[in-house]
């Protein structure tokens, strides 16, 4: 079968043949109907997380499976599958109620083990897959990261958040343009704050009442504004540098939560501001479970997510994440094999 490759940093990307994987008992075989590119893909390729190479990238998958091992009884060939890529050992207090993303990151699908960039996916186990039989499978791929980890944030958030709330959005990039829609579901004011105006006025279709361009705007201007002076209840990143950080921390309002989702090495000093609030709480985001993927599939059933993507060859996956580590790509890429 074809797969992207990733042989280490500064080797780049390479398509490569390689040998067809067989499930083993327990195992499912996917054929691969689309696999997502996502900016967390980039920090693999610049050497963030200690792989060892040669590996199939790709954690964002969807597919049909066309195989499967012994004792696989309850999910058979010919199903369109969302596969959950945050797999665990199964075992621990984590993965036992059902949140295997955070028993450990070597485990992933792309990550630790072989991903979806690739005709074919193993999938370890049945738990894993979630029959999609009402959705486009290729239009679908995106809410398996990119719609799960906003929509894992914004639920966490909710308790914090009423009607009459404020609640900023940095960053309305893949994730973020889910973020805004979740965000803009609990019926609170929605700010989204982002440095392209092409995004913001995605961001404004996608259910943000006020977009804020913070080349030309001042944010806590804005927020203090829009928010009567009170700040926001909640601010979640989704880039997690230095100066995004330090803005959202800055925009809160008294008992506010900062949710970081953006993986950008950043960092910031959570401190008494008296133009805003004091008792301010931060917490980062770690992609989301098996449960909350259900959660966001059906919404997507039920016509409530809008899921744009942007198809991409074997040959224009290299091009695809040089677009994407320079913001030119507008919605979600996806290699289609």
């Amino acid at each position: 079968m074809q797969a992207v490759r990733f042989h280490g940093p500064g080797e780049g990307l390479r398509v490569e043949t390689v040998a067809r994987p067989d499930p083993g008992p327990g195992e499912l075989l996917v054929e691969v109907a689309a696999c997502g590119l996502c900016h967390s893909d980039l920090h693999i390729m610049d050497g963030d997380l200690p792989l060892t190479p040669p590996q199939t990238l790709g954690h964002e998958t969807t597919g049909t499976v066309v195989e499967t091992g012994a004792g696989v009884d309850h999910v058979g060939p010919g199903t369109d599958v969302a596969v959950f890529g945050g797999w665990g050992c199964g075992h621990c207090r984590v993965c036992t109620r059902g949140e295997d993303q955070l028993c450990n990151l070597m485990s992933w699908q792309g990550i630790g083990t072989d991903g979806g960039l690739a005709e074919y996916l193993l999938v370890p186990d049945p738990r894993y897959v979630l029959p999609i039989p009402e959705l486009d499978p290729v239009a679908a791929v995106p809410l398996t990261d990119a719609a799960l980890t906003p929509y894992r944030a914004v639920r966490r958030a909710r308790e914090h958040i009423h009607p009459a709330d404020t609640v900023v959005i940095v960053g309305v990039g893949g994730l973020g343009q889910y973020g805004v829609q979740f965000a803009a579901m609990t019926g609170a004011t929605v700010i989204a704050a982002d440095v392209d105006d092409r995004k913001l006025e995605l961001a404004a279709e996608l259910g943000a009442d006020v977009t804020v361009n913070t080349t030309t705007q001042r944010l806590p201007s804005v927020v203090r504004s829009e928010s009567d002076g009170g700040g926001a209840a909640v601010a979640i990143d989704f880039v997690g540098k230095d100066e995004t950080l330090q803005a959202c921390g800055n925009v809160l309002g008294t008992g506010g939560h900062l949710y970081i989702v953006g993986i950008g090495g950043g960092s910031f000093e959570l401190s008494f501001n008296p133009l805003f609030g004091s008792e301010l709480t931060a917490t980062n985001v770690f992609w989301g479970s098996i449960n909350e993927l259900r959660d966001v599939l059906d919404l997507a059933r039920d016509g409530r997510l809008d899921t744009g993507i942007e198809r991409v060859g074997f040959d224009e996956v290299a091009d695809a994440y040089d677009r994407l580590e320079h913001g030119d790509i507008e919605r979600r890429a996806v290699l289609v094999p």
